[in-house]
């Protein structure tokens, strides 16, 4: 599955007769919805999974190269970079948990966690690598809940796009063993929305709006607001939904993130053309363009190129 498909456009075309033009647009930019900033923290510093035993240059080189094709695969997808850079880093994180169990793990715990790494060779992401992790699962489900946690996150990032249905079931299970673990919560609202089930989704971001208050976490905060925005907007409740995009829009420029200001604008944008305004649609999707160009994103600069010229009023006679 290469995108979440949007169940919520239909009711757009009542509103304005350009808003054919910018669909597709629309649906580009939300993209698989929106993440948990947070998840951006995952960049900083290196890429590359250390383990404990420096010695294994071939484990960790498996490891690495699977990493690369998880993000390359990544990149061939309509993937907003937040989503994109949290699903990596569950990823990464559960490969990096692997080898610690295959090193300190009883005789047969060790043994599912070696035959994991044993196939992490060219051609193994996805079905071929899922078999291996959850018997390794469920060998390890009597051990530290923290390091299940993350091997449950790293097969929910695993299937997201292959199967959303066993991905919301490993989201569902992280949850269970930690309910305050906003990621989890987050994608649970997602793949809810995914699937159409809009009150479970509603209530999954309220979860994570809650917890972003309780733990003064801005970013889930700012994230929480534009997943509201989303489910709002699916309901037709345009005014709703645009009080959350400016909540979104408020945090994520005091938090200076550029991605997040952009797809804020952009869907304001989008819903000043639903209302017909089309001059401050231009506006919000000006400053949306500028800070993709910011950030150098190529393909949205020319995507909002096309959407700003497809605005313009025609030429007179």
């Amino acid at each position: 599955m290469d995108k979440h498909p949007q169940i919520w456009f239909y009711w757009l075309n009542d509103y304005a007769p350009a808003v054919g033009l910018i669909v597709t647009g629309v649906i580009a930019v939300i993209g698989a919805g929106w993440a948990l900033f947070t998840w951006q923290k995952s960049k900083a510093g290196s890429d590359r999974i250390i383990t404990g035993d420096p010695v294994d240059h071939q484990t960790i080189g498996h490891l690495n190269s699977l990493l690369d094709r998880y993000r390359a695969d990544l990149d061939q997808r309509d993937t907003e970079l937040a989503d994109k850079e949290a699903l990596i880093a569950h990823l990464k994180t559960m490969l990096e948990l692997t080898p610690k169990i295959a090193a300190g793990g009883d005789d047969k715990l060790a043994s599912r966690a070696q035959a994991l790494l044993a196939d992490l060779g060219p051609g193994s992401l996805g079905a071929a690598l899922l078999p291996n992790l959850r018997a390794l699962i469920q060998d390890y489900d009597q051990g530290p809940i923290k390091d299940l946690v993350h091997l449950y996150m790293g097969e929910g990032a695993l299937t997201f796009y292959g199967d959303p249905q066993a991905s919301l079931a490993a989201y569902r299970r992280a949850h269970a063993l930690d309910p305050e673990n906003i990621d989890a919560i987050n994608f649970i609202g997602q793949l809810e929305h995914l699937f159409g089930n809009l009150k479970a989704a509603d209530d999954a971001f309220r979860q994570v709006l809650d917890l972003g208050r309780t733990q003064d976490d801005k970013e889930a905060i700012a994230a929480a607001y534009g997943n509201l925005g989303v489910i709002a907007m699916t309901r037709g409740d345009l005014d709703t939904a645009v009080d959350y995009y400016n909540q979104a829009l408020a945090l994520n420029k005091k938090l200076g993130r550029k991605e997040g200001m952009a797809l804020s604008y952009a869907i304001l944008g989008h819903v000043a053309v639903a209302r017909g305004d089309l001059l401050e649609a231009r506006q919000f999707l000006v400053q949306a363009r500028g800070l993709f160009a910011e950030m150098g994103v190529q393909p949205k600069m020319a995507q909002y190129d096309q959407l700003l010229a497809d605005l313009e009023p025609p030429a007179g006679p």
